[in-house]
């Protein structure tokens, strides 16, 4: 009796194994971070919601993945020369197309100590940067959100539209 529980336990242990490896060397890794340049701005707090990534191939209305948030709200402005950790998930080998980032909110600080809460009308940021995912390694997207081109001020009130500056890919 004592030597079949000890077979199940290791036969339990062996497939659990198996199934680890196989996530881990078959699957890839996506980390999507955010930078920006020097600018005008103390702080400026942005709140992202989404982050999804497309599959090469695919149509537009499926082949759509999340790419689960490591971080919520990001002070890009602090972000000068750096990049931080936005989000991350694991995937299937292959070519993805396409990067969505959904901005739900954003404030800002001007160096002088004002606070501006700012409108977002269009929170969808896109990329077309083409990128592969390989077995048991990360892939890296950099998304400079360009502060400068993002953030206008127009009859009084101030708009936060995400615009992209480059793209690096590693």
């Amino acid at each position: 009796m004592r030597r079949a529980l000890i077979a199940l336990v290791l036969a339990a242990a062996l497939v659990l194994g198996g199934f680890a490896a196989y996530v881990y060397l078959y699957e890839g890794e996506l980390d999507v971070r955010v930078m920006d340049a020097v600018g005008d701005w103390a702080h400026v707090d942005v709140t992202f919601t989404d982050v999804w990534a497309h599959e090469a191939g695919k149509a537009d209305d499926v082949g759509w993945h999340n790419v689960t948030l490591a971080r919520t709200t990001v002070d890009l402005a602090s972000l000068v020369n750096i990049s931080e950790l936005l989000a991350n998930a694991r995937f299937a080998p292959g070519k993805y197309t396409q990067i969505r980032i959904v901005v739900s909110s954003a404030t800002g600080q001007l160096a002088n100590g004002t606070t501006i809460t700012f409108s977002v009308p269009s929170g969808e940021l896109k990329t077309t940067t083409t990128f592969e995912i390989r077995s048991g390694s990360t892939t890296t997207l950099t998304v400079d959100i360009d502060l400068s081109r993002s953030i206008v001020m127009a009859s009084g009130t101030w708009t936060f539209t995400p615009v992209l500056g480059h793209i690096t890919v590693a």
